[in-house]
């Protein structure tokens, strides 16, 4: 008998099953798949998610997890803080986005001077919406009132949110004038966000949260998001959780207890315990969980929040002097000023750091260049991921001009067989047809059952890698809360 069973692949359910183990509750993790981040081949370490890791700064989301799992930042993360965070290259501007906001400004009103007031009163508003969210997030990390407490400082703060939001969106639409300088804004919420932003409407207050990344820092590890789930594994399994991979999960029964019954492949196993959390991203949680009549109507609402977009990384090893000089680890490549970034329109670049040789051979470097597909990558033919492929090498091309007589390394082939198999560990981008009220897609992780909990990036789409890590803290919390 467990306290509490978790099943997911993706980090929020190993956030999850970490801080309960941590409390002492006995916990089993379920992990149907190959849970590892990383792919070495040919002397290279590539990423299996190349986006860049956010929320690490002081008194940020990650943080405080960690800090509260007893695990040292340097021995459990060893992030180092990039300056700048990233580039975003369109056809007739560069971009540095640093860490330091006046060197961030100077650079975009060096590149957009007709713009350098909207673009200052931009940051203002960012500025102050997310000073709020940061509050809101350390007073309730389910961002919606849960007491009359909380609901007393939402509605003080509610009128000045209201006119920074105005005040923000109407400075876009002054910006719209300039397509390129859109282009810009368009890249980093598209990179940073898990939820796709109409343009035409008002701009909602996690958009503004998400612009602010560069000034609240953003971070790089070599193993990525590897290194910082071998901590949580083994703060898990060291607490006395028990972590079973590479299984399948048959049925669940739920009544009072919870009753799993699994495949490891060498025998069937049954597994009871007090409480489930499941994630979203498990791709069993609608026909094994869902489908029930008990959970129609959370059902429903999970399907309002629709996939609009799929990634597809192809990995490759570059010898470096096919790098240009001052290269940033991470790179938005906008193609067209004319179109949407969404529209077949960017390319997400990652590289490993000059003499990295935990990632690369001395003398040659990762370059990772990532597309957002409107298809599933399992709906694809391989035929269709070369031509992929191969606009993806044109796209680069205008930028790294000396990339194919550098080429070292490149798996075609191998590049599908990932993006095929690890869609429950990448970072896939969310719309809604309606949004709700303030464009705040989150969703609670209770259930109709008392004893049933979600988890899952999805849950809290619009706020990148953090609403990955929160959206486990919440289930983990609400769990803990109905023991005390």
């Amino acid at each position: 008998m467990y306290d509490t069973i978790v099943i997911g692949n993706d980090v929020s359910s190993l956030v999850a099953a970490t801080m309960l183990s941590r409390r002492g509750r006995k916990t089993v993790l379920i992990s149907e798949g190959d849970n590892q981040y990383v792919y070495t081949e040919s002397g290279y370490t590539f990423h299996i998610d190349p986006l860049p890791l956010t929320g690490f700064g002081t008194d940020q989301i990650c943080s405080h997890l960690f800090s509260s799992l007893g695990i040292p930042r340097a021995e459990s993360t060893d992030l180092h803080l990039l300056n700048p965070c990233f580039q975003i290259i369109l056809p007739d501007h560069r971009v540095d986005f640093f860490y330091d906001q006046e060197k961030l400004l100077a650079d975009l009103e060096r590149e957009f001077p007709r713009h350098a007031e909207d673009i200052r009163n931009i940051y203002a508003s960012i500025s102050n919406i997310t000073d709020f969210i940061q509050q809101w997030l350390g007073k309730n990390p389910y961002l919606y009132p849960s007491n009359y407490k909380e609901l007393f400082f939402f509605i003080k703060k509610f009128p000045r949110l209201m006119k920074e939001r105005l005040r923000l969106s109407k400075k876009f639409q002054a910006i719209k004038k300039n397509p390129s300088l859109q282009r810009a804004f368009e890249a980093q919420i598209v990179l940073f966000s898990n939820i796709v932003q109409n343009f035409h409407s008002n701009i909602d207050i996690l958009t503004a949260y998400i612009l602010s990344l560069p000034l609240r820092g953003m971070y790089y590890h070599t193993s990525s998001k590897e290194s910082l789930m071998r901590s949580l594994r083994s703060i898990f399994i060291h607490s006395g959780g028990l972590l079973i991979n590479n299984c399948s999960v048959n049925s669940i029964s739920i009544k009072k207890e919870i009753n799993i019954a699994i495949d490891t492949y060498d025998k069937l196993s049954a597994i009871t315990g007090r409480y489930l959390i499941a994630s979203t991203k498990w791709e069993k949680c609608g026909s094994l969980l869902l489908n029930e009549q008990r959970f129609r109507r959370l059902k429903r609402r999970l399907k309002l929040l629709e996939v609009f977009y799929y990634p597809f990384t192809l990995h490759m090893g570059v010898h470096e002097k096919g790098f240009p000089e001052k290269m940033a680890t991470h790179i938005a490549l906008v193609c067209n000023n004319g179109h949407p970034v969404m529209d077949n329109n960017i390319v997400f670049v990652e590289s490993s750091s000059s003499g990295e040789t935990e990632r690369a051979p001395s003398g040659k470097r990762v370059l990772s260049a990532t597309v957002f597909l409107k298809e599933s990558p399992l709906t694809l033919s391989d035929g269709e991921f070369r031509d992929i492929s191969a606009s993806i090498f044109q796209s680069l091309e205008t930028f790294l001009p000396f990339l194919k007589e550098n080429l070292d390394y490149i798996n075609i082939d191998k590049s599908i067989e990932l993006s095929k198999k690890y869609q429950d560990l990448v970072s896939l981008k969310y719309g809604m047809q309606a949004a709700p009220f303030l464009s705040l897609t989150n969703i609670s992780p209770h259930t109709p059952v008392r004893n049933v909990f979600i988890a899952g990036g999805m849950l809290l789409a619009g706020l990148g890698f953090e609403g990955e890590i929160l959206s486990g803290v919440n289930a983990a919390t609400a769990i803990i809360k109905q023991g005390e």
